[in-house]
């Protein structure tokens, strides 16, 4: 086989490469923003800690990879359409970090799938125990959070409504939260009636949230690598191919 046609097979392949590259990178961009725009979600909440949270970070972090995903797809494109010989060694280099930090982030979520779990347990234990406190004002919109989730979800508490017991700020025992019953009311606490309550707990709705995500951010990330790979390949073969050619063809 001539040294164009080659030329030309390994541009059309790491093109294509590029091509899926970039949708990858587009849906990340797409998920980070998506995270992003949701600040108003339980989830948000519950992974927040000191007034930091754990989902505005891997927002960043993944709009971040997006930006650059992008970036660096647009650079193969030039790189090996226009025969550049430096865009195309940049192009490689950026890979290998690329590669690098997906398989860190691949590490770090499956590492996650345990720890954040746990975090979010804490966190809505000590939401449902301050709930309603009158001391801690400020709170009140983390609590509207909760309610809009258990009247959304019909459920209560995390495990059942009777973890509702660990709340110390209702006025008797037989009250809870009216975003646990079927009545529209606005205040913080209902009577709990057999036949009007939500028994179910929120904690399986919030788990499925988790896991959903996670294994999509995983997907993404998964696909990117094995594309990673193979771009990698398709480089180093063009590089090759361009060092021993005299006169690069224009396409």
């Amino acid at each position: 086989m001539r040294k164009q046609d080659k030329l030309f097979i390994v541009k059309y392949f790491l093109n294509i490469l590029n091509g899926i590259f970039l949708v990858f990178g587009l849906l990340l961009l797409t998920f980070s923003l998506w995270i992003s725009l949701n600040r108003n979600t339980l989830f948000t909440l519950l992974l927040s800690t000191d007034g930091q949270s754990l989902v505005s970070c891997v927002s960043i972090m993944v709009l971040a990879s997006g930006f650059i995903i992008v970036f660096i797809g647009l650079l193969g494109y030039l790189g090996s359409l226009h025969g550049i010989k430096w865009l195309v060694v940049m192009y490689m280099g950026l890979l290998v970090l690329v590669l690098a930090m997906q398989a860190a982030v691949l590490v770090l979520l499956y590492r996650g799938k345990e720890m954040i779990p746990n975090l979010w347990k804490v966190q809505m234990d000590e939401l449902i125990s301050t709930y309603g406190n009158k001391n801690l004002n400020s709170e009140e919109h983390q609590w509207d959070i909760l309610d809009n989730f258990q009247r959304m979800v019909h459920c209560c508490g995390r495990y059942n409504f009777t973890d509702w017991k660990k709340n110390e700020h209702k006025e008797h025992e037989g009250l809870l939260p009216c975003s646990c019953t079927t009545f529209t009311t606005k205040k913080r606490f209902c009577d709990a009636l057999e036949n009007a309550t939500y028994t179910r707990g929120c904690e399986e709705d919030i788990k499925m949230w988790y896991e959903n995500n996670a294994w999509l951010l995983i997907s993404i990330n998964s696909g990117l690598l094995s594309v990673d790979v193979l771009q990698f390949i398709a480089a180093v073969w063009l590089f090759r191919i361009m060092k021993s050619s005299i006169v690069l063809p224009k396409n």
